[in-house]
């Protein structure tokens, strides 16, 4: 896994950007969507940066996701204009969620033993669409304790589920279990741009880093590298 310095310095950057902004209470929320308003998330503004981070971090945190150890950001990324749009990084081992999903005689654990969970929360992205390209957002990492790596491309929710359900899972009942996998994800995690990856990583010391592009409301937005270390028990 090769970082350039240029990336570093940028990562740096944006990191510092992110810590050094003053917090400031939330913001009030947005006026109600109706018929005629066009559905746009709220944006963070330079006085909210830091409270944004700290939402997100917390929403990890209430879920057992252990977050990476420094925020991202993407330039000129805000849905109505230019703007800084924060996000946050995280992983969890399996086997996660710790109880496992309500579907009786089944082991519906999203993540399993030896696997992680990779995830990407940036806060102020608009809802994905049919349009939205999902595929931007990449995780590379490294087992330390056995040597595995790879990289992987993170995708929505949606289209990560069917993967996440056990292959022992009989035909009739797997849309059964993919939308008790997919309601419980959504509620946890109701943030637009959200994306997400299950990896055999095996059992160790796993170091990895997300980044990459993702759309909001049709705007492009690259998030530099943020990186993680993570216990694989």
């Amino acid at each position: 896994m090769f970082v350039s310095r240029r990336s570093i310095t940028l990562t740096a950057c944006a990191a510092a950007l992110l810590l050094s902004a003053p917090t400031v209470a939330a913001a009030p929320a947005p006026p109600a969507v109706t018929r005629d308003t066009p559905a746009v998330a709220p944006t963070a503004g330079p006085g909210d940066l830091l409270t944004a981070y700290q939402t997100v971090v917390e929403t990890l945190e209430a879920l057992g996701i252990q977050p990476f150890l420094y925020p991202t950001a993407a330039l000129n990324c805000s849905a109505d204009g230019p703007g800084i749009v924060p996000a946050v990084a995280g992983a969890v081992p399996g086997p996660w969620p710790a109880t496992a999903l309500p579907l009786p005689g089944l082991d519906l654990t999203a993540v399993k033993s030896g696997q992680t969970l990779f995830t990407f929360l940036p806060y102020g992205m608009a809802p994905d669409t049919a349009a939205t390209n999902t595929a931007g957002m990449q995780v590379a990492w490294l087992n330390i304790s056995n040597g595995r790596s790879g990289m992987a491309s993170m995708g929505p929710i949606g289209d990560i589920v069917a993967a996440m359900v056990p292959p022992e899972v009989p035909v009739q009942l797997r849309p059964m279990a993919e939308a008790a996998i997919r309601d419980f994800l959504l509620a946890a995690i109701p943030v637009g741009g959200v994306r997400a990856v299950p990896v055999d990583t095996g059992h160790g010391t796993v170091l990895a880093a997300v980044f990459g592009t993702a759309d909001n409301a049709g705007r492009s937005c690259f998030f530099f590298p943020t990186v993680g270390i993570i216990d694989v028990p």
